[in-house]
């Protein structure tokens, strides 16, 4: 045996020795760019740099997948005091508190804890942000996942608020000159467009996707003292309004888009469907009820109705885009939240959370823990029923059905 190489293994030795080579000094180069790119940043930036924004530099470069399904039954939520407001948020359990903003990931481990006063906050969540506000406070600010963002006050007391699914978001206020002031910013929280009402009280707002249009649902008065409400439809780069219509003696409470450009108006006496020109294509009455609970959620919009004068017989009635009613039912209870997700609609009682399929209108009523503050979807398949110490994740099929979750 011998250890000399062949002219054909030297050849390859040589080439391989030389992309090593270049490789190591492409190491060098990438090496002496970062160390530059260190010393500019500190150079140039050194009032911005903190502490804290390293901290959360970070947490940004953590190399750790994040988790799509929960792996825990239970978040338990430490020492927050006073919770009122849950929502779901990039895939985690945003807590609101009065005094404390926090997000726990499907692990139930805390992503994000900062100690902020909130007198009666309000949750919005979207893909980009969450925004909370303080309902008859001056006071908003935006989260995401990690840090707050933007915080801003106002002189005069915030009405509603909407959010965007890219980032733009609005909030209505009022001034000493105007009734209502509508603010919209873009995801750059820079101020973008006002529109302004010296009589009008602006009672809800959404975006349309994509964000450069949204709506404005305001309420106005007649001189005879008879309320109409006034729908505007508003485009973020231009002054001109896309359409604007009224509806007479109404007040509508939600006002939210549908797929195709359309507008669902869930109102005190009906809810009023329309199509992308405008034009009103479904009117469902209450048939002089009033409504106990209503929303607009994504293609579905619900509302309850309680018909006797004395118990607790209520008639939920669900409808899709077009306004047409794909479940009616009457349940028995005190209905204290309501969720729609895909085929089904969740009612949380007192001691209970019911399942009504709006394809088959099968109802499943299984007992829970008492004081259940809401119930919110993580996802297809998982609830969470929210408590003010702690949040039950449950399994959809499992828990009302029975069936094992396949591996």
């Amino acid at each position: 045996m011998t250890d000399e190489k062949t002219p054909a293994e030297e050849q390859a030795s040589s080439y391989y020795f030389k992309i090593a080579k270049r490789f190591r000094v492409l190491s060098f180069i990438l090496l002496g760019v970062m160390v530059a790119f260190i010393i500019t940043m500190f150079s140039v930036s050194r009032d911005e740099i903190t502490v804290e924004n390293l901290r959360y530099f970070l947490r940004y470069i953590d190399t750790r997948q994040a988790e799509k399904t929960a792996t825990t039954d239970t978040i338990v939520f430490g020492d927050t005091e006073s919770i009122v407001k849950f929502g779901v948020y990039r895939n985690g359990l945003a807590v609101i508190g009065h005094d404390r903003v926090q997000i726990f990931d499907l692990t139930g481990e805390e992503i994000l804890d900062i100690n902020q006063s909130n007198a009666a906050p309000q949750l919005l969540t979207s893909d980009e942000y969450m925004m909370i506000y303080n309902i008859g406070g001056t006071t908003f600010q935006l989260y995401n996942s990690l840090s707050k963002e933007y915080e801003e006050s106002y002189p005069y007391p915030i009405g509603c608020a909407a959010l965007g699914d890219t980032g733009a978001f609005l909030l209505t206020t009022r001034s000493m000159e105007y009734r209502s002031v509508v603010h919209v910013y873009n995801k750059k929280f820079e101020q973008i467009y006002r529109w302004y009402s010296p009589d009008k009280h602006v009672m809800d707002a959404s975006f349309r996707d994509g964000d450069e249009e949204f709506v404005i649902a305001a309420l106005g008065t007649r001189d005879d003292g008879i309320c109409y409400a006034e729908i505007i439809l508003c485009q973020t780069d231009r002054e001109e309004k896309r359409a604007q219509f009224t509806i007479e003696d109404e007040i509508i409470y939600r006002a939210r888009y549908t797929e195709n450009g359309g507008l669902v108006l869930v109102g005190g006496k009906a809810v009023y469907v329309y199509d992308s020109e405008m034009n009103l294509i479904s009117t469902v009455s209450y048939g002089g009820y009033t409504p106990v609970m209503l929303d607009s959620i994504g293609e579905l919009t619900y509302f309850t109705l309680n018909k006797n004068i004395v118990g607790s017989n209520y008639t939920v009635t669900v409808l899709d885009s077009t306004g047409t009613v794909v479940y009616s039912g009457d349940v028995q209870g005190e209905i204290t939240r309501a969720l729609l997700q895909n085929d089904a609609i969740y009612l949380l009682f007192d001691r209970t959370v019911m399942r009504i399929s709006l394809q088959t209108g099968e109802q499943i009523a299984k007992e829970i823990a008492p004081n259940c503050i809401t119930v919110e979807a993580l996802d297809d398949k998982t609830l969470m029923l929210c408590y003010a110490e702690q949040s039950k994740v449950i399994d959809i099929d499992s828990f009302f059905f029975g069936v094992t979750a396949q591996e």
